[in-house]
């Protein structure tokens, strides 16, 4: 049964963030004052479900994917019995970007996901962090971070190295093509 607006919960605040537009990816969160290292910026909230429900979900969006719906992810894993979908209105934490150099980094403490400042954020500076993807699912997920580490993929920053790599393989499967086929002309 839906919700009826009434009942629908409101959106997450902290004193800590306000929304934006993002140079990344669509909206953002940006400092809205000078936040110190190790603070709790804000918590990501959403709908507690099984691990079989995540994965009914992911399957319906990756179909959505294939009929050129958005790709955006927002399940975090919990534990081993329980996902975060935070894909739900009032989970203002949803907006923060990706960064392959992100200022925060998330935690689970007592059952709760949390985006924590990993330095200094000054005001105004865009709030990210690492989404932390597995390698099997790097093909999938564009980066637009801009970062002067960026390896293209979103991908946990353990795994970039594999990427970096098969990417330079690749490249160079296609430039070794490219010769071969103009000394064929």
């Amino acid at each position: 049964m839906a919700k009826s607006a009434s009942t629908k919960p409101a959106p997450t605040t902290s004193e800590w963030i306000r929304r934006g537009r993002s140079k990344i990816h669509g909206g953002g969160l940006y400092a809205a004052r000078p936040i110190p290292k190790g603070t709790r910026v804000l918590e990501y909230v959403g709908e507690r479900v099984t691990k079989a429900e995540a994965w009914r979900r992911e399957q319906h969006r990756l179909a959505e994917i294939e009929r050129g719906g958005d790709g955006c992810v927002y399940v975090f894993e919990v534990n081993k019995r329980h996902d975060l979908d935070g894909a739900v209105s009032w989970n203002t934490a949803r907006l923060a970007n990706h960064s392959c150099d992100g200022n925060c980094e998330t935690d689970i403490i007592r059952g709760r996901v949390w985006i924590i400042a990993l330095r200094d954020i000054a005001a105004g500076e865009e709030i990210t962090y690492d989404y932390g993807f597995d390698y099997s699912e790097w093909p999938r997920h564009r980066c637009r971070c801009g970062a002067k580490k960026c390896v293209g993929y979103i991908v946990h920053r353990k795994h970039r190295w594999r990427v970096r790599r098969m990417l330079e393989r690749a490249k160079a499967k296609q430039q070794t093509a490219a010769r071969s086929t103009a000394k064929k002309k």
